[in-house]
């Protein structure tokens, strides 16, 4: 694994994760909300590092990445440009992209910005491709019955809010390692970093009918914090959507269904790369 770091357009420094295949197709892994790169640290021994260049990037304001005290650094549209710095900084052609839960933000604004013609697919895992009051019937008790804890300024109120989340994130109960390696990463995300990422209000269905790129959508029937319904609005809003809806499984397919998870993964890589030709 090579530990990278790259900045951003206001100078914000996102650390990246690199593991796998080197000279393998490129696949940018985009985590959720309170998490951070280390969420995909399962994929390192996987199937998918023995071909591909996976690549797991720190949102700002998680992980390793910079922590900017002033709240408008997090405004919505520096999160698309994190991205577009990663693409750019390690310069990932055509590749695809895997965004997870609040990823979906990060892709949205990232296209909203950049359009979709530097990247060679789309992955949604779960992701949330619109947040807010109007969104508000797309997300699940696990998210809605927690959130007062999560934008708590108060440790043991964040702790408890923060294991009630997880423990509604799988189908199936969490081992104790994952659990306490999920909850390590939500403690290092401040909560004016927390508050300023989940008052985000938009919709991001025009620019992900209008990416060019091949789209597809991962989602766990039993999902518990994004409701499959959002995935289900992605297969009516893109043609030729590949939709993959996962019984038994909650938020997290790659650990609760590594195998579908991995073939999902390599179709829309096997479409980015013909696109390609």
């Amino acid at each position: 694994m090579t530990s990278r770091r790259v900045t951003s357009s206001d100078g914000v420094s996102i650390a990246v994760e690199e593991m796998g295949c080197p000279d393998g197709q490129p696949i940018v892994f985009v985590h959720g909300f309170a998490q951070s790169g280390g969420s995909w640290a399962g994929l390192r021994e996987g199937r998918l590092a023995a071909t591909y260049r996976l690549v797991a990037m720190d949102l700002r304001g998680h992980g390793a990445s910079d922590k900017p005290e002033d709240e408008r650094a997090y405004a919505s549209e520096r999160l698309g440009d994190d991205l577009d710095a990663v693409l750019r900084g390690l310069a990932l052609e055509r590749p695809v992209v895997v965004a997870w839960s609040y990823g979906g933000v990060v892709l949205g604004e990232y296209l909203r910005r950049r359009g979709g013609g530097a990247v060679g697919g789309v992955l949604l895992v779960a992701a949330a491709i619109a947040v807010g009051k109007a969104a508000q019937a797309l997300f699940g008790p696990a998210m809605m019955s927690n959130a007062r804890a999560l934008l708590s300024a108060d440790g043991a109120t964040y702790e408890a809010g923060a294991r009630a989340f997880l423990d509604g994130c799988a189908a199936t109960p969490l081992d104790d390692a994952q659990v306490e390696r999920a909850l390590a990463a939500m403690r290092k995300v401040p909560v004016h970093v927390r508050r300023a990422l989940l008052f985000h209000g938009a919709d991001y269905s025009t620019e992900l009918a209008r990416c060019e790129a091949p789209i597809a959508t991962v989602h766990g029937a039993a999902d518990q914090v994004v409701l499959p319904e959002m995935s289900a609005l992605v297969a009516k809003l893109v043609p030729g959507c590949d939709a993959a809806l996962l019984a038994g499984v909650g938020h997290l397919p790659w650990i609760e269904a590594s195998e579908a998870f991995d073939e999902t993964v390599r179709s829309i890589a096997e479409r980015a790369r013909t696109r390609s030709l």
